[in-house]
């Protein structure tokens, strides 16, 4: 049985050093700590977020959320308004948001003080507020991203127990497009989970599911992490429902678990695996012509030409990363470029691109021939 707790946080609204380049978000927000859809691969029950034990069935609603973000912004003397991530440890319309609606105040302040905002999700609430949403992209920017992993029911109830139907989810996709195609919507892979989610069959289907519900883009990820926590749940479940798969998951992540020593393997899968993962679902996204990016808010003021360029590194730098190629240092110039407080075209006339970090004479010619065009 869920149980839910009001509880007074201090602070609401959190700013990322460098910005992630999946979802374009500078900010992050949680309404709640923990999360009822219980999904098995969850990476929020690891110890790096600090949250609760029981995760997923005692839920800590924050109080005074919309009062909380609007003496946050109405007082910010140094943020600029920019992309904001909704749930990222939580989900931002788990049920708990049908009751409390904390989603719904801080995007009713988010819409006041001019911030795009991105959303992922599980959930088919997110249709109740699609008005304000679709005012958030008329005035900005915004973009959701409703998760699918398997369209097999039963797969489905073992992944993410607590979460509405991978069909519902769909629909949800097929409905936001349908009144409102103003709001960039599309599927977030994430994660591609290893031996269940992976197969030739399920990735298609993945993908062609997304195109036919007119989705903008699918946002992949073949990386599912183990970790502490979350590595033993999940690996618990895993002895559970799919025992055969347990040493397929020992050797892919180089390591398992013992009760004296708790779970010792790798973060990631092993890189070999993930190059064939992520250039499977590259060739399958180009042959049914569906985007793998974003396509991101662009401020308009001395950040528009900034942003604009770090998008094409960043980009680039993840398709190398995908294809398996050096990506390190266009992604890293591309973060230091998104980061420059002034114009990088006023960086330009002074000859000094060169002395931004990261940035190579082979990065330094295409940043040149990007400012040319404008």
């Amino acid at each position: 049985m869920v149980k839910y707790i009001p509880r007074d946080f201090k602070t609401i609204l959190n700013k990322y050093r460098f910005i992630d380049s999946w979802f374009w978000c500078r900010y992050s927000i949680n309404p709640y700590n923990g999360c009822e859809f219980a999904c098995t691969y969850c990476d929020s029950r690891s110890h790096k977020y600090h949250l609760q034990l029981e995760f997923d069935h005692l839920i800590y609603v924050k109080n005074n959320v919309g009062a909380m973000l609007e003496k946050r912004l109405s007082r910010a003397r140094t943020l600029l308004p920019d992309v904001v991530a909704i749930g990222g440890t939580c989900d931002a319309y788990q049920p708990a948001e049908e009751i409390y609606k904390n989603t719904q105040q801080c995007l009713e302040v988010l819409l006041k003080y001019h911030y795009p905002v991105f959303i992922s999700t599980k959930s088919t609430l997110i249709l109740r507020d699609l008005d304000i949403l679709s005012r958030i992209a008329k005035d900005t920017w915004c973009a959701t991203g409703i998760t699918i992993t398997t369209y097999d029911q039963g797969l489905a109830r073992f992944l993410e127990p607590g979460a509405p139907s991978p069909k519902e989810r769909l629909n949800t996709v097929k409905e936001i497009k349908r009144r409102y195609p103003r709001i960039q919507t599309g599927v977030n892979f994430i994660p591609i989970v290893p031996f269940l989610g992976d197969s030739e069959e399920n990735m298609k289907q993945v993908v062609i599911g997304a195109k036919e519900a007119r989705a903008d883009f699918i946002l992949f990820g073949g990386g599912m992490t183990l970790r502490d926590n979350q590595a033993l749940w999940f690996l618990k479940r895993l002895s559970e429902e799919f025992p055969h798969l347990v040493a397929k998951y020992e050797q892919l992540y180089q390591g398992g678990y013992t009760a004296e020593e708790g779970y010792q393997g790798k973060y990631e899968p092993q890189k070999s695996y993930l190059r064939q993962i992520h250039q499977r679902m590259v060739s399958l996204c180009q042959e049914h012509g569906l985007n793998f990016r974003l396509r991101r808010y662009i401020p308009d003021d001395f950040r528009r030409l900034n942003y604009l360029a770090a998008q094409k590194l960043l980009d680039d730098a993840y398709l190398f990363q995908m294809l398996g190629k050096p990506w390190t240092n266009t992604f890293w110039a591309g973060q230091n470029i998104n980061n420059l407080g002034e114009s990088i075209a006023e960086v330009a006339k002074r000859g000094e691109l060169k002395r931004i970090r990261n940035v190579t004479p082979s990065i330094e010619k295409l940043l040149i021939d990007f400012l040319n065009t404008w």
